[in-house]
């Protein structure tokens, strides 16, 4: 038996299951499972000063150009999804950047299990 890309396989059965990005836990094909999509846009107003010149216009352009496509893409724009298990939801939904993790005992008695 062993694990290779979210599939657990043996010699008499193959169980397919995705894993909390949050906590590790499996969670068995057809489980209670939440995809949570983050879509992450860069707000600058697009908008360039009416007292630029065309020098400095021009050489912002060219500083551009010296960029990984891949790396202003990325800061520009990034999609993300996470899979994650009810629980791990739950808190995400009452706090998405974990800033009340010491306020809150949402961990307390939490095993691992697959729920």
């Amino acid at each position: 038996m062993h694990t290779e890309n979210g599939n657990y396989y043996s010699e008499s059965f193959i169980m397919r299951y995705d894993v909390c990005d949050r906590c590790g836990v499996k969670i068995p094909e057809g489980g209670l499972k939440y995809i949570v999509r983050v879509n992450i846009v860069a707000d600058d107003d697009n908008i360039i000063p009416e007292d630029i010149t065309d020098e400095e216009l021009d050489a912002m352009i060219s500083g551009i150009k010296e960029f990984d496509p891949d790396m202003l893409e990325s800061d520009v724009h990034q999609e993300l999804a996470f899979v994650l298990c009810k629980r791990c939801k739950e808190q995400f939904v009452r706090d998405p950047f974990n800033t009340m993790k010491d306020k809150l005992d949402i961990d307390e008695g939490w095993s691992g299990e697959v729920h």
